[in-house]
């Protein structure tokens, strides 16, 4: 893949580039409480947000990792794809956060279970013109999952296309903070926008709903959750673009500098003791990332949901990985197989657990 020179190589003092999802995650508190920012200050280390940017080639880079000295946390879906069309990344450290996902129908309606889903019309937008359209491969994997609780296939249902001509990533806006996420307030109350409308219309019978924006939208609605698979008792139900959410980085910097990647991923873990310590601010922090209110954290990601935040890299949470890595390939969402095993660098979180890193 082609490279976008908007930062030095790994060095002396290379400058780093940070982007996170709207999720919960340790990145969240920790740039909002200027602790990744005072952790590089004290090794005179620059770390700036794609969002500081106006080119559009590095603000894409959240998917594609097209800048070098990138910190990327958020779903596994894009960092996978890019990872199969040869980026020369690797997985630093995973954090389990479980999240809504449901299946939805209308109130009144015949389908109240999964095996009700036999014969029904699923929205499936699709993005556009998008690279890798994670939204799209999210829905399609929730189908999936809830199919199969039922012992149901894809090839029960019929798949309704919805396409959709918004890219994903914003334009930059003036004014706009620069810590905040690359997804402003109307994209996100858009995002799911052909479903709703699709739905609404009787174009469709069920669509999927995940996060704090999806739990809006059913409610919203009105509409009877079939199936409910984030918080499932099997977390193989749950697992999506989302569950794992992964932290990556340039091979070249985590092999050459692991000190920098570990003091970054000490600098997260910092800030996941800090939010323990400090839940409600820890809470606001996460309703900005998202753009919900923050009544509805609880139930959208858990009551545990500050207990998930450290990064490590459990075995579970990498069988999740592989898992999601043969369901792009399955579905053609990528290309080339990507062995999960040899993407993980395991020596910069090793080094950010000794005593040196820690706070």
């Amino acid at each position: 893949m082609s490279r976008v020179d908007a930062s030095e190589s790994a060095g002396a003092n290379p400058a780093l580039w940070y982007t996170r999802c709207p999720l919960p995650t340790a990145s969240a508190v920790a740039i909002d409480q200027g602790i990744l920012q005072r952790s590089f200050e004290q090794v005179g280390v620059q770390v700036q947000s794609l969002l500081s940017t106006d080119d559009p080639k590095v603000r894409q880079s959240h998917f594609d990792h097209g800048v070098r000295n990138l910190f990327r946390q958020g779903g596994n879906i894009p960092p996978i794809w890019s990872r199969s069309r040869g980026a020369d990344t690797c997985v630093v450290g995973i954090s389990v956060t479980r999240e809504y996902q449901a299946i939805a129908a209308s109130a009144t309606g015949s389908i109240r279970a999964p095996g009700d889903l036999r014969g029904a019309r699923l929205a499936l937008p699709r993005r556009v013109g998008a690279a890798i359209d994670y939204w799209r491969a999210m829905c399609l994997h929730g189908y999936e999952s809830a199919l199969a609780v039922a012992g149901l296939t894809l090839s029960d249902v019929e798949l309704v296309d919805l396409p959709v001509q918004e890219s994903y990533i914003d334009a930059p806006v003036g004014g706009q903070g620069k810590n905040m996420p690359l997804w402003g307030g109307p994209s996100r109350a858009r995002r799911q926008q052909a479903e709703l409308i699709a739905f609404v219309r009787g174009e469709v019978d069920a669509f999927y709903a995940s996060g704090a924006l999806g739990l809006q939208m059913v409610a919203m609605l009105g509409a009877r959750e079939v199936v409910e698979l984030g918080f499932d008792p099997d977390p193989k139900v749950g697992a999506n673009n989302q569950v794992p959410n992964i932290l990556t980085v340039d091979r070249t910097l985590a092999l050459e500098r692991p000190d920098l990647v570990a003091r970054y991923i000490a600098a997260l873990n910092e800030a996941a003791r800090w939010a323990r310590a400090h839940p409600d601010e820890a809470a606001r922090s996460f309703a900005r990332e998202i753009g919900a209110p923050e009544e509805w954290l609880p139930a959208a990601y858990g009551d545990k949901v500050i207990d998930s935040l450290p990064l490590a890299l459990d075995d579970d949470a990498i069988a999740a990985l592989d898992a999601q890595a043969a369901f792009l390939r399955r579905h053609g969402f990528i290309d080339s197989a990507v062995s999960i095993e040899q993407w993980i660098v395991a020596e910069p979180l090793a080094l950010a657990n000794q005593e040196i890193f820690q706070a």
